[in-house]
């Protein structure tokens, strides 16, 4: 039987979140939000186990150049990064992308992707063909995947089985797998496709064909309102964003800052949860919301949930490393025309890829110079667990040959996160489901975040929203069963 979380007032809630990056943070915004709307009596306690929040948006304003640790600008097709900022007041800080298209690293040679190219599927055959780092049979196999039979029903499909099976293997591996092993940092043969693109298997069935399913996607898209590139950032860095939600919280007692200290445990009690502190400090509170990595998560609830904390625990997440390179811009040849490029995994190379941060965003660097990142391969036999000494000097003589550059860099920063970013399986969405029954079983716990239903920013804000509404929803129930005894 749950534990009897049912004797609540609905006109007074408390709410302990444990985590301040941007889900915790909009958790905490969203709950304040609802609370002013329906006159509840709200307070919030949110523990941050870092000095700073953010969580993974952590950014550097240094001598001019603006270094970021985590994202450096948020997809604008997911409106919820965009909506929250409208809300925050900050809309005139959003900047948006000053260039377009990307390069591929193909046999040691930058080649233009295709327009068309840079989604998760082909726009057109024209695209296709238009590649200049697909051989003709490459381009031959993927232009005929409107005749690629329908996948029966079957388990669960890994995203790169789904597109090397409709486009084929040379697509797949050259550039697709690329492109969304830089967003996710994994293998896109060990990703789960109906998490991460259930749009793809969708498109199959309706349509017969990913390729026309895009094709579709985009006609839609054009009867809407565009906004002017497919990601914005905000002046200043992206960690703007964290600080306006934080300036804007009214209700919350926020525990971060010098005072930092991780949450030790947590315990379930009748009609509410108790959250104890390392130093032994606890707060009490109708709801728990965590808004962690599952494996945090998992450490956290297992004296009362250990079904729970097993599935939790299962969870893994890898690592990202990245060094900014600043060079003036004198001593580098290219143009850096464009927002950077890729490398695949057949290149064999140090890095996976760079961005060309003061091409891709203004402000980025001081006049007369440029900011590259550079992100680094993370496989065992990578430099990326070495010192930074290491990793600058691969990252340098990486770029040396490809981009012309001259000379050393005049400033280096190095930003590692071990447990990066959640890695999404093939089995995510019946894992996400076991969890779910799980917290059928403990009322007033609420799990979100990047491990969950989506990594990116717009997504970890969502799930932040979502998760406010679902507490004041719980809170609405449990005040009605009140009044019904």
């Amino acid at each position: 039987m749950p534990p009897d979380h049912g004797t609540r007032d609905e006109n007074r809630l408390s709410v302990a979140v444990v985590g301040g990056g941007i889900t915790g943070l909009a958790t905490a915004w969203y709950l304040e939000k609802a609370s002013r709307q329906s006159g509840t009596d709200l307070s919030i306690v949110l523990v941050e186990r870092e000095k700073v929040l953010g969580g993974k948006i952590s950014t550097l304003n240094e001598d001019g150049f603006i270094v970021e640790g985590g994202p450096d600008g948020f997809l604008t097709r997911k409106p919820w990064a965009f909506e929250l900022a409208n809300e925050l007041g900050i809309a005139d800080d959003v900047v948006y992308m000053q260039v377009t298209g990307a390069s591929l690293l193909h046999k040691r040679k930058l080649h233009r992707i295709p327009a068309g190219l840079m989604g998760p599927a082909p726009a057109s055959r024209k695209d296709v063909w238009d590649a200049s780092f697909l051989s003709w049979r490459g381009k031959l196999r993927a232009s005929l995947e409107p005749l690629v039979r329908r996948r029966k029903a079957g388990g669960p499909e890994s995203l790169g089985g789904f597109l090397r099976r409709r486009l084929g293997a040379e697509l797949t591996d050259t550039l697709l797998e690329p492109l969304t092993a830089g967003i996710y940092g994994s293998d896109s043969y060990d990703m789960s496709l109906d998490a991460l693109f259930p749009m793809l298997e969708e498109w199959e069935q309706r349509y017969g064909s990913i390729t026309r399913g895009m094709r579709e996607a985009r006609k839609a898209a054009r009867g809407a309102e565009q906004a002017p590139s497919a990601f914005f950032s905000l002046k200043g860095g992206t960690h703007r964003l964290v600080e306006a939600v934080a300036e804007g919280l009214e209700r919350t007692e926020v525990v971060s800052g010098r005072a930092a200290v991780a949450v030790n445990r947590i315990e379930e009690e009748p009609a509410r949860y108790r959250v104890t502190l390392d130093d032994e400090r606890s707060f009490e509170g109708d709801a728990v919301v965590v808004a962690a990595l599952a494996q945090d998560a998992g450490n956290l609830v297992g004296s009362f949930a250990p079904g729970l904390a097993g599935l939790l625990g299962r969870m893994q997440s890898a690592p990202a490393v990245s060094v900014y390179l600043a060079f003036r811009r004198e001593n580098v040849a290219h143009p850096l025309d464009g927002s950077g490029f890729l490398s695949p995994r057949f290149e064999q190379g140090p890095i996976a890829g760079c961005t060309w941060m003061s091409s891709k965003w203004p402000g980025r660097s001081p006049e007369g110079h440029v900011l590259l990142r550079v992100f680094m391969r993370t496989e065992d036999d990578a430099p990326a667990g070495g010192s930074d000494g290491v990793l600058i000097e691969a990252a340098t003589e990486a770029l040396h040959s490809l981009l012309g550059i001259s000379g050393a860099p005049e400033r280096v920063w190095v930003h590692r996160w071990a447990d990066g970013l959640p890695q999404y399986k093939v089995d995510h969405t019946e894992w996400l489901e076991s969890v779910d029954r799980e917290l059928d079983a403990h009322p007033g716990l609420f799990l979100c975040g990047a491990s969950y239903r989506g990594v990116g920013v717009p997504d970890c804000i969502r799930q932040g929203r979502d998760a406010a509404e679902r507490v004041h929803a719980f809170a609405r129930r449990g005040a009605a069963q009140a009044a019904s005894v």
